[in-house]
């Protein structure tokens, strides 16, 4: 039998469950017993589980974050009084039968996701940072958090993305906190139970729409839209140009450019977003063009290599290129948070 343990700060969101489980079965084949564990429980979890699941699996394998997988390693050496055998950063435990191997998750393991997948409790919402750093925003509502007795935690941060997590202790308690951290801050922070719903409801209060010319994320953008009701108010159209054929014929980008700088570029995203803007009539586009992996890749443009970007119907416009880590689907969930992210930074004009 094959167990999988991941241990995460965020260990609930959906897409990095998926992420782990995919590599766990590339690594190990089938998964039948699987554990997600926040770090902080993560000692007392192993404590009480780790002798009975070692009696049941011929291999557990232990995905933790990079600063944790030393303590982790101690006192699994303690519990077990085995010594283990380490490669750069992965630990081996051989237990009569079973081996377990202690490793971060492949490229740092990125901890974000796009939180439309998920259902979240009426007293909880996350935070977006929109043009102001998130420990920052983390510092600055903190104080706030406090008075009306709501949890904030900084669900992940990196240098593409931060997400700041409020849990009230009951829904009136958010709901002020939420009011006063909109009048103190305005619209620099945008809070959201589902992100693609909360981009429907502003657009229909503005009487404005949105469309997509999407590459690397294959329509990902255009899906969590649509899957929302009350989608059609806002979006009548989305295109997935995955060819460069496609993306000349149907976007108009220039044949010049995209043999010039490359599908995968700053000006080639840029007609991606006029294109799309002139061929459906709507207010917004958001674009995305990358390298999703996990083959294509250069030295100059690695895998994780995206150019994302928002445009508005009166030529204002955001692009930028990113790297982000992890597996092509959650390379493809990111990009596609980012961009939504892009168009609130361009609807709130905070860039």
């Amino acid at each position: 039998m094959n167990t999988l343990f991941c241990i995460e700060k965020n260990c609930s969101f959906k897409p990095l469950r998926d992420f782990a489980t995919r590599y766990a079965e590339d690594l190990l084949g089938e998964i039948h017993q699987i554990h997600f564990i926040n770090t902080d429980d993560s000692l007392e979890y192993l404590s009480k589980n780790l002798n009975h699941l070692i009696q049941n699996s011929n291999n557990i394998l232990i995905l933790s974050p990079k600063d944790s997988l030393q303590e982790i390693s101690s006192h699994i050496q303690q519990k077990l009084d085995s010594k283990a055998i380490q490669e750069k950063n992965i630990y081996y435990f051989k237990i009569l039968h079973c081996l377990i191997t202690l490793q971060t998750l492949p490229q740092n393991s990125p901890q974000h996701s796009l939180e439309s997948l998920l259902q979240t409790p009426k007293n909880t919402t996350f935070l977006y940072p929109l043009g102001i750093e998130c420990k920052s925003a983390y510092m600055l509502l903190k104080p706030l958090a406090k008075i009306h007795n709501v949890a904030l935690q900084i669900t992940f941060e990196s240098n593409e993305i931060g997400i700041l997590k409020a849990i009230g202790d009951s829904q009136e308690s958010l709901k002020n906190f939420l009011q006063e951290m909109q009048q103190t801050l305005q619209n620099k922070i945008f809070p959201s139970q589902n992100l693609a719903q909360s981009i429907i409801k502003i657009l229909a209060q503005n009487k404005q729409k949105i469309t997509t010319a999407e590459s690397c994320t294959g329509g990902l953008a255009a899906y969590y839209l649509t899957k929302e009701s009350g989608a059609s108010e806002v979006f009548d159209a989305g295109i997935i140009s995955y060819s460069n054929a496609i993306k000349n014929a149907w976007l108009e980008v220039s044949q010049n450019h995209l043999e010039q700088f490359g599908a995968v570029s700053e000006i080639v995203v840029y007609e991606m977003l006029k294109g799309a803007l002139k061929a459906s009539g709507a207010d917004f586009a958001i674009a995305t063009s990358g390298i999703a992996g996990p083959n294509g890749g250069s030295p100059n443009k690695p895998v994780g290599t995206i150019f994302i970007g928002a445009m508005n119907k009166n030529g204002d416009e955001i692009i930028q290129r990113v790297l982000f880590q992890g597996d092509r689907n959650y390379i493809q969930e990111q990009s596609c948070l980012y961009a939504y992210l892009l168009f609130l930074k361009l609807f709130f004009k905070n860039y």
